[in-house]
C-alpha cells in the first residue's frame, strides 16, 4: 500500500511539473506576444511619424518649387526704361505722369513723348524700343509660355509718330509692333517704323538686318536692309530701296 501511495505522489509530482512548465511556456509564449505586439505598436507609431515627416517634406518641398517658379516667372514680366531725354510721359491705368529714371514696370504701360523727347525701353529680352520726339506708344506686357518661364512673344504698338527698334540676338523672332492694324515683326537687326496717324500714313525702313510686315488680308513681306515698305491700315506696299542715311539712328 505503502508503495503504491508513492508511486502516486511520483506522478502527481511528474504531472506537477509538466503542468507548471506548460504555465511556463504558455506564460513565454504570451509574452513573447506581447512583446512583438508592441514593437509592431512602435513600429506602426514610427511609420506613421517618416510618412508624415515625408510627406510634409514633399508638400514643402513642392510648394517652395511653385513659389520660386512664381517669383521667376513674375521677373520676366519686367521692361525697364534705360534712357530719356526732356519730359517723356507715361500712364498704366490713370493719368499720365513722368517718366522715372530706370523705371520698371511689368503690366502694359503706355508712353508718350513731345517734339524734343525721347524715351528708350527695354523688353526682358533685351530688345530696344526708343520712342522719338511726337511719339505715343503702348508697350504690352509679355507673353509667356504656359507651363514653364520662358518668354515667347515680346509686344508693342506704336499709336503714332516714330519709334527705333533694335533687335538683340536672345530677341529676335519674338518682337512684334503694331501700327495701324499691320504687325511689324523684329526678325533682326535695326529698323525705323514712322506712322502718321492723321494721314492713316507709314513706313518701316530697316537699316540692317530682317523685318517682315504683314496687313490683316495679304501675304507677309519682308524687308532686309537698305529697304523699306509703305503701309497704311489697308495695305502694305512691296519694299524699295530707301536711303537710310535721311533718317535719325541715334
Amino acid at each position: 500500500m505503502a508503495k503504491q501511495w508513492h508511486q502516486l505522489e511520483k506522478l502527481d509530482h511528474k504531472a506537477l511539473k509538466k503542468l507548471q512548465a506548460e504555465r511556463e511556456k504558455q506564460k513565454l509564449v504570451a509574452q513573447k506576444a506581447e512583446e512583438q505586439k508592441r514593437i509592431m505598436i512602435v513600429g506602426g507609431i514610427v511609420l506613421s511619424v517618416v510618412i508624415i515627416i515625408i510627406a510634409f517634406g514633399i508638400m514643402i518641398s513642392k510648394r517652395s518649387k511653385e513659389l520660386a517658379f512664381k517669383e521667376e516667372r513674375e521677373k520676366l514680366y519686367i521692361s525697364s526704361v534705360i534712357e530719356k531725354v526732356g519730359n517723356p510721359e507715361f500712364r498704366k491705368a490713370g493719368l499720365w505722369e513722368p517718366v522715372k529714371d530706370n523705371m520698371q514696370f511689368s503690366e502694359d504701360c503706355s508712353f508718350r513723348t513731345n517734339e524734343s523727347d525721347s524715351v528708350t525701353v527695354q523688353l526682358q529680352l533685351n530688345n530696344l524700343i526708343k520712342a522719338l520726339g511726337n511719339t505715343e506708344m503702348i508697350v504690352v506686357r509679355p507673353f509667356l509660355a504656359e507651363k514653364e518661364n520662358k518668354v515667347e512673344k515680346e509686344a508693342a504698338e506704336l499709336v503714332r509718330g516714330e519709334v527705333t527698334v533694335t533687335i538683340d540676338l536672345d530677341g529676335r523672332d519674338l518682337l512684334e509692333i503694331i501700327a495701324a492694324g499691320v504687325t511689324i515683326s523684329g526678325k533682326s537687326g535695326l529698323f525705323k517704323i514712322l506712322y502718321n496717324q492723321d494721314k492713316d500714313y507709314g513706313e518701316v525702313v530697316v537699316k540692317n538686318g530682317l523685318v517682315e510686315v504683314k496687313s490683316q488680308t495679304d501675304e507677309p513681306v519682308k524687308v532686309s536692309g537698305f529697304y523699306k515698305v509703305v503701309f497704311s491700315s489697308r495695305k502694305v506696299q512691296q519694299p524699295v530701296q530707301a536711303s537710310v542715311i535721311q533718317y535719325d539712328w541715334r
